[in-house]
């Protein structure tokens, strides 16, 4: 039997990267999925390759913002009326980074000086330059997003008597990282929302647990722009197993998460990172 046989399982920010990667494990393992992406294309591209899985639920792609709590309402209730009012495994995966090209290239005159021998001492200045704009975006998609869906699942747990929430977080929440304050608070608050969240449901059979992945070879890197070799192979050279890692990493620990096996965890973070956190 595969791990996730008869399990209804519903994914944001699945278009691409990590969340596509998660969305076709859990259907492989014998989930019907349900999708969520800002990107309307997106979405429905994953969509199709579900139905040719036969995993794809009825309610179809859903597009929209998590940070949008009208939206978020809508795709629960689509998702509720597809499936009768169930709902086994939620995935609060959509994400959003940026930076400004001040930052861009300050990064890259500290890469210079770190190549040539020396410390680097060009100041990164980012969050002095940090708009309002910016910082609220990138708590509303992070953590308000994983509040919203988080807030419009629960019902559907608690009334089956259990379910599994998996909570997308970083190594920037639990280290930091320069230059991103914004995106490491937003994954901060996300690791503190699934403590406190995995204390107030577990009496009602609800698992609450988030992964902090390392440095992870997806699109989402593409923020860093020119940088992106150069910065990776930095990365790579910090990291005990000496590469960047894989979506599909992530997806078997989302998968594990969701699976019979890890019926004992919950309030807990699990940060593949090849070593570059230890």
């Amino acid at each position: 039997m595969a791990q996730l046989d008869g399990k209804v399982a519903f994914v944001t920010g699945a278009g691409s990267g990590l969340g596509r990667e998660i969305t076709l494990t859990f259907a492989r393992a014998g989930a019907r999925v349900a999708v969520a992406d800002l990107r309307p294309v997106a979405a429905a591209a994953v969509d199709a390759e579900l139905r040719a899985l036969g995993a794809a639920l009825a309610c179809g792609p859903l597009a929209g913002d998590v940070a949008d709590a009208a939206a978020v309402r809508g795709w629960f209730e689509r998702l509720g009326d597809a499936t009768g009012g169930r709902l086994d495994i939620l995935v609060n995966n959509a994400g959003h980074a940026d930076t400004d090209a001040e930052t861009q290239a300050r990064l890259a005159r500290q890469v210079e000086e770190l190549m040539a021998g020396g410390r680097p001492t060009t100041p990164l200045e980012a969050t002095a330059r940090l708009t309002d704009e910016r910082w609220h975006r990138m708590l509303a998609v992070h953590l308000t997003g994983t509040f919203f869906c988080t807030r419009a699942a629960l019902p559907l747990m608690v009334a089956a008597g259990g379910g599994r929430i998996i909570n997308m977080a970083s190594i920037a929440g639990t280290t930091g990282i320069a230059g991103a304050t914004h995106y490491s608070a937003a994954k901060g608050g996300i690791i503190a929302f699934t403590k406190a969240l995995a204390r107030e449901v577990g009496g009602q059979g609800i698992l609450v647990n988030a992964i902090a992945p390392g440095y992870i070879d997806t699109p989402l890197l593409d923020v860093l722009g020119e940088q992106r070799a150069t910065q990776t192979a930095l990365i790579a050279l910090q990291t005990v197993l000496g590469r960047l890692g894989e979506a599909r990493e992530v997806a078997e620990t989302a998968l594990f998460l969701a699976g019979p096996g890890a019926t004992y965890f919950t309030g807990q973070v699990l940060s593949p990172n090849g070593g570059l956190v230890v």
